[in-house]
């Protein structure tokens, strides 16, 4: 989600893609349901047309998704000028985050995997599952977890 939390897996990734001479991507996999949670929905697919709320069919670029594309493309801007490499950002829809994600990966031919793990609690792994986990369990290259969040050093 390229929080500051995750600033960790972007330097680690970084360092490890100018030693080698590739490329990095950045990808922010967004769920329909965080999209629609901030009214990204056009108001006659919600209810079956019958809510009554703003739609931003006419404002395209303010979407969810477009703001979240634009903010990866931003921090790849960012980070390509801070270690002289070359990134490509990328936010998409995702149904599922593990299929877009590994999908990703698949189109774009990429080599490794990098991804964050929040260390969340017992419980909250229990009922919701950790997807780092499930990136892990699903891959078919190889992949590489970084620790992130409050309690990464």
């Amino acid at each position: 989600d390229f929080s500051e939390d995750n600033r960790p897996v972007l330097d680690f990734t970084a360092n490890m893609v100018k030693q080698t001479g590739g490329k990095m991507y950045l990808l922010h996999a967004l769920e329909p349901c965080m999209m629609d949670a901030a009214g990204s929905m056009a108001a006659d697919d919600m209810l079956g047309g019958f809510a009554t709320v703003p739609s931003f069919e006419d404002e395209p670029e303010n979407t969810v998704l477009a703001m979240a594309d634009k903010r990866a493309k931003h921090l790849a801007e960012q980070i390509s000028q801070e270690y002289d490499i070359p990134i490509y950002g990328k936010a998409e829809e995702a149904d599922d985050i593990v299929s877009c994600v590994h999908d990703f990966c698949a189109r774009h031919k990429i080599d490794i995997l990098v991804i964050g793990n929040r260390h969340h609690s017992l419980l909250t792994s229990i009922f919701l599952g950790n997807t780092a986990e499930k990136l892990v369990r699903a891959a078919k290259i190889p992949v590489t977890v970084v620790p992130c969040g409050p309690k990464a050093r």
